[in-house]
């Protein structure tokens, strides 16, 4: 049997990219600069086209579009920033106190439990149950500070990020006409096409998602400013990260606000119980159809799926990717299935 041109080509392709592949992975820890500068452009590239299709150098549109950037980076970051180092201070003095308020409540809790009539067999298959979700919320729990943690370390690349951000919008369409010369002549058209419909999913959810926590983390926070919740900026904060993973972030990011008003009254409870169900209906009805859309090529339960995969696969952050990954294989695969057939 004959070995084509095109299947040698092929192959070689293959070859190349598990190689190219392999080395990244190698070499990850390095590439995190690259990484969120590469994903910096990505989200300011939209920006800077549409002020250069005002007849603006693009230049002088990346400029513009940073010094807006900064601008409100620098002036309400300086301002939160001190609110949030005060609520970090104040949280690390009411620790100890809120620790031991929860012991006190468990221990409670627990002596309502043993007391109760429940039978023996019953209850054995409750405390095996209540032990199994302590050890995933403390695993769950460990992930969320690792990430934390390694977002810390990263700290420098994060600082040199928006320089290579710059030089990679600057130099934009040069990047992109050199990537399609490197393309095989006979898929370029497809591939075309492919990066096209993978660029407005991954630029629709990802684009969309970060708004959308945005605004959710503000009206967390102000909510729980009126409610008089201790560590409301904390609190909002950590609502709009977790807000980014579909269905089960909003759930994750209300646990600390309930938690505090459990420790407080049974009223402010509700309340904020309440708080975020309004949220959440707003955000579900209103915002997120507004913003991202009502569909995003995936079912819900697909949508459940993979974020119960990325988890499993790659902790916090799978869950993070989960969905624009998942998203962008659908796209793949109806390329695929076109070119082949």
């Amino acid at each position: 049997m004959l070995v084509t041109k095109a299947a040698i080509r092929i192959t070689l392709i293959i070859v190349i990219l598990i190689c190219f592949l392999y080395f990244f992975w190698m070499v990850h820890n390095a590439l995190y600069p690259f990484i969120i500068g590469l994903f910096l452009a990505y989200l300011l590239n939209p920006a800077v086209c549409y002020i250069e299709r005002k007849n603006i150098g693009r230049l002088w549109a990346i400029i513009a579009v940073y010094i807006i950037l900064f601008g409100v980076v620098i002036i309400g970051g300086s301002k939160l920033l001190a609110l949030f180092i005060k609520e970090l201070q104040s949280f690390a003095l009411d620790l100890p106190f809120m620790i031991e308020n929860i012991n006190k409540l468990l221990t409670q809790m627990q002596s309502q439990y043993q007391n109760s009539a429940l039978p023996y067999y019953l209850r054995i298959a409750i405390d095996n149950n209540l032990l199994l979700l302590e050890n995933e919320m403390q695993e769950f729990m460990g992930q969320v500070v690792n990430f934390i943690i390694k977002i810390i370390s990263h700290s420098i690349g994060l600082a040199i990020s928006p320089i290579l951000a710059f030089y990679l919008l600057h130099d934009w369409y040069k990047i992109k006409s050199e990537i399609l010369a490197l393309l095989p002549s006979g898929w370029r058209a497809e591939l075309v096409l492919f990066f096209r419909d993978a660029d407005k999913v991954l630029g629709g959810i990802i684009r969309g998602q970060l708004l959308v926590a945005s605004i959710i983390g503000v009206f967390v926070t102000i909510g729980l400013y009126l409610l008089q919740v201790k560590f409301a900026l904390i609190i909002g904060i950590l609502a709009a990260l977790f807000d980014i993973i579909p269905y089960f972030g909003p759930i994750i990011g209300a646990s600390p606000a309930v938690m505090l008003a459990i420790l407080e009254s049974p009223w402010l409870t509700i309340k904020v119980i309440l708080l975020f169900f309004i949220i959440q209906q707003i955000e579900g009805n209103i915002i997120h159809p507004k913003i991202i859309g009502v569909n995003i090529g995936l079912h819900p339960l697909s949508v459940i799926f993979v974020v119960f995969v990325g988890g499993e696969v790659a902790g916090i952050i799978g869950m993070l990717l989960g969905v624009p990954v998942a998203a962008i294989g659908k796209v793949l695969v109806r390329h695929i299935v076109k070119m082949l057939l």
